[in-house]
């Protein structure tokens, strides 16, 4: 755990099993003794972190991605980009929010923090994330965990 930990918008993080001790839930999703696939930050207005979990299972969340947009243009809870090369599933409905007193570390390639550079995919990642929380706080999405109220702890540490 590294509490001057500073994150970059865009990069990949892995979370410390710390955080999931300090907020518990069953709805989290599994950290696997931290080295659950990375999580991608996005930071908000108020200078916080929300990590959106990376599943390499694009195929089971293709067809629910398909199925959304087909109803409502723009699903708010995931997006398929490409990380190194390939095709990964960000699961933008499934973001927590996270200080960098919680951040084990990045994920680095050649000893050098990865980051997303297609600005394309880090914007709709970006807006997809942001609307999802804004629709959490109007009460027209409830999440599997409070992340409201984590949020608010996070901003009071």
């Amino acid at each position: 755990m590294n509490s001057t930990m500073t994150l970059t918008e865009s990069g990949l993080y892995i979370i410390s099993d710390s955080y999931f001790v300090d907020f518990p839930s069953i709805r989290h999703m599994d950290n696997k003794h931290e080295s659950r696939p990375y999580y991608y930050a996005v930071k908000d207005e108020s200078s916080l972190f929300w990590m959106v979990p990376i599943s390499h299972k694009v195929d089971k969340y293709a067809d629910k991605l398909r199925r959304d947009e087909q109803r409502h243009q723009r699903s708010v809870f995931c997006y398929i980009a490409k990380l190194k090369g390939e095709d990964r599933a960000f699961l933008t409905g499934n973001v927590i929010p996270v200080s960098g007193k919680y951040i084990k570390r990045p994920f680095s390639v050649n000893r050098v923090p990865y980051v997303l550079k297609n600005q394309k995919d880090a914007s709709e990642i970006r807006y997809r994330v942001m609307r999802y929380i804004a629709l959490v706080k109007a009460g027209k999405l409830t999440p599997a965990v409070d992340i409201l109220h984590i949020a608010e702890q996070l901003r009071n540490a």
